[in-house]
């Protein structure tokens, strides 16, 4: 008897405590939404994984059928501009939570790399401000978390699994987990009126794909409108249509989403968000500074706030979630977030042009893929011997007409992304001919800079920096990039490129010491004496110098502390 009334007390008090709290924080901090309708909302950021804008109902796709993301847009607001600050996953996961460019992140810019400390993100801001942060599916990463306890888009949930298609195939390539009912478990585990943050990371539709579930979900190839940039052959659209296929089955998780929200009686309180990490994982998409690797999907929904049917123009970056998040949670928006909240896009009725700035867009790359990946080009006498790859380094500026490109090191060659086994890039092999352009456009060496007018040249192949009538613009967008780039203080433009050199990221994915430890895409939390030994002995069996070592090490527990 006296434990049962001791526990019923313990937890009223608790409950007591948790409200206080949560008053003395929202009291204690500047409530930018005093006066939204909805106080304190809740927040569930929906990521695909490789996913470009044009692939969706929304967006005008016609292969396939996307009912329950057009749903959402019908109810919500469509922005038709959005891009990701890179190309690639972890940097583009990086600067979504941190609302900072990716090439202000250091180590948090590389795929495998790891996101130092002293950068802070959204989902910390709003958990020390009382929500209750957590995930699900592919989360930040790849990367090592290295001194951070837990992967920063909150805390995992995973073990419930699905098997989605088990009459179907024998072997699925779409993941087996549940994203809604892991969301559900989140749900119950939370304190009774406790505002949340859950991120929801899909892991579709990345590569690889299962043979015949285009097939099997019916997308129509002859429907697939295929970029000007690839040969249209049998082949690229079977591949589409694959990815397609994975789209479709994203959408009905994002329908089983909106049901565990009705379940709970807070889909009223809750902004959602769907969006992507980067573009189609496909030549001259991922990977690269073009519309079709940096140009996502985003659509919001917040019942109580945003006006349906709207369609925004002005163009926006994934770099404005993070503000946005703690606008709409009554925080004050730290001063080292470059992106910008979107609160007055959402508390609008008005369709179109909202703001009357001229806002230009910038993104970034370092590397993506191993400095081993021209070996199979060069194999194929696509490429000379001495080719370089793995390093791809640039820069963009997006105005609403203009993108221009920097690509800082020239002389190697593009093509590290998604390499082995990418049929499309057969495919760009097999048809090549001289005046298709097909290699030259993804394959084959790029000029310094890149200029492109997209209202004529939509797919961006056109390139106009070596033509006199464009001076003017395209001096215009280089000073302006390098302008922004030495503002925000980018490595690469400030004297300070060799920082990326010193990123351990090979130790914990590809596979080349025993010392094997995190399990791939979700980081690991490697104990500190721990992953300075392996290291250490990487570097050691490898006949790496002693002073890069040194630097390496030193830099890293730096950071670590």
């Amino acid at each position: 008897m006296y434990p049962y009334y001791t526990s019923f007390f313990l937890t009223k008090l608790y409950s007591y405590i948790f409200t206080l709290v949560a008053l003395i924080s929202i009291h204690t901090c500047l409530y930018a939404g005093d006066k939204l309708p909805v106080h304190r909302p809740n927040i569930v950021l929906i990521i695909a994984d490789d996913a470009s804008w044009q692939h969706f109902g929304t967006y005008g796709a016609k292969a396939l059928g996307t009912p329950n993301i057009d749903k959402m847009a019908e109810h919500g607001v469509v922005f038709e501009n959005a891009f990701a600050s890179s190309s690639t996953c972890t940097p583009s996961r990086s600067a979504i939570l941190t609302g900072r460019n990716s090439f202000e992140l250091e180590d948090g810019m590389l795929l495998n790399g790891y996101l130092p400390k002293k950068f802070n993100t959204y989902t910390a801001i709003l958990e020390g401000a009382g929500y209750k942060i957590g995930s699900t599916g592919k989360g930040w990463g790849p990367g090592g978390l290295y001194g951070r306890p837990k992967n920063p888009v909150g805390t995992p949930y995973t073990y419930l699994k699905k098997n989605y298609y088990r009459s179907e195939f024998d072997d699925s390539s779409v993941s087996a987990i549940n994203y809604a009912g892991n969301f559900n478990n989140f749900l119950f585990d939370r304190h009774e009126n406790q505002p949340f943050a859950f991120w929801i990371g899909f892991h579709e539709p990345h590569t690889p794909y299962t043979e015949s579930f285009a097939a099997h979900r019916k997308i129509e190839p002859l429907a697939i409108q295929v970029p000007t940039f690839y040969p249209e052959t049998d082949t690229t659209r079977s591949v589409i249509a694959s990815y397609l296929a994975e789209i479709e089955h994203l959408d009905d998780q994002v329908g089983a989403v909106f049901k565990v929200l009705e379940k709970h009686n807070e889909l009223d309180n809750t902004l959602i968000i769907f969006t992507s990490d980067n573009g189609m994982p496909f030549p001259r998409a991922k990977g690269n500074l073009y519309d079709h690797g940096l140009r996502v999907p985003l659509v919001a929904f917040w019942s109580e706030v945003i006006s349906p049917q709207r369609r925004v123009d002005d163009l926006v970056s994934l770099t404005d979630l993070a503000p946005t998040f703690v606008d709409i949670a009554g925080l004050r928006i730290p001063d080292q977030m470059s992106g910008q909240s979107l609160l007055d896009f959402f508390r609008t009725d008005k369709s179109g042009k909202i703001r009357s700035d001229s806002r230009k867009i910038f993104a970034g790359t370092e590397r993506h893929g191993k400095k081993s990946a021209c070996k199979l080009w060069s194999m194929e006498n696509v490429l000379p011997d001495d080719a370089k790859c793995g390093n791809y380094p640039g820069r963009s500026i997006r105005s609403n007409e203009y993108l221009l490109i920097w690509n800082a090191m020239p002389d190697n060659f593009p093509i590290a992304t998604d390499v082995k086994g990418n049929l499309i890039k057969k495919e760009i092999v097999k048809e090549h001919d001289i005046e298709n352009g097909y290699i030259a456009f993804n394959i084959e060496k790029r000029p310094e800079f890149e200029l492109y007018h997209l209202v004529t040249d939509t797919y961006a192949v056109k390139n106009l920096s070596f033509d006199t009538t464009h001076d003017a613009k395209f001096n215009q967008m280089k000073q302006e990039l390098f302008d922004y780039l030495r503002e925000r203080m980018d490595p690469r433009v400030i004297g300070n490129p060799s920082l990326w050199d010193f990123t351990p990221e090979f130790i914990l994915h590809q596979g080349a010491t025993d010392f094997i430890y995190s399990s791939r895409g979700q980081g690991g939390n490697i104990p500190k004496k721990r992953l300075l030994k392996m290291l250490d002995t990487y570097y050691e069996e490898h006949g790496y110098d002693q002073k890069y070592k040194t630097k390496v090490l030193d830099r890293l527990e730096e950071n670590m502390n």
